[in-house]
């Protein structure tokens, strides 16, 4: 599975559960929702998946959106060397911090290069 794949999955882990803590477990919603869970669940390899199981027992996600080069998850500064992997297509990564996988978002660029292609600063050419 490419690492973009399993990112996508996580994501949709972490709302899937998110939701059906919102709705009674029993209802039909909840049942709905869970089955989606589970055919989520199925997709992604095991390690992986032992991973978020262990941080969404503690209530926490598994995955985070970088957000002016901060952890989304624990708002730590993230060291410009993991933002710059991060920003690499398919890419992701673990806060040093806490531990979320990381994705990186257009907020993510350092703010020298955002908006500017290459990095290029003004409107020069």
């Amino acid at each position: 599975m490419y690492s973009a794949e399993v990112l996508s999955q996580l994501r949709s882990l972490n709302w899937l559960t998110q939701e059906f803590r919102r709705v009674p477990a029993d209802s039909p919603e909840g049942a709905h929702i869970k089955s989606q869970m589970e055919a989520v669940r199925a997709r992604l390899p095991n390690s992986i998946l032992s991973y978020h199981d262990r941080l969404a027992a503690g209530g926490r996600v598994s995955a985070a959106e970088v957000s002016r080069e901060n952890c989304g998850a624990c708002h730590l500064r993230l060291p410009r060397s993991l933002l710059a992997e991060l920003v690499l297509p398919g890419h992701f990564s673990v806060c040093p911090n806490c531990g979320v996988f990381l994705w990186s978002g257009e907020s993510s660029l350092p703010a020298g290069n955002a908006g500017h292609p290459a990095g290029r600063k003004g409107n020069r050419p």
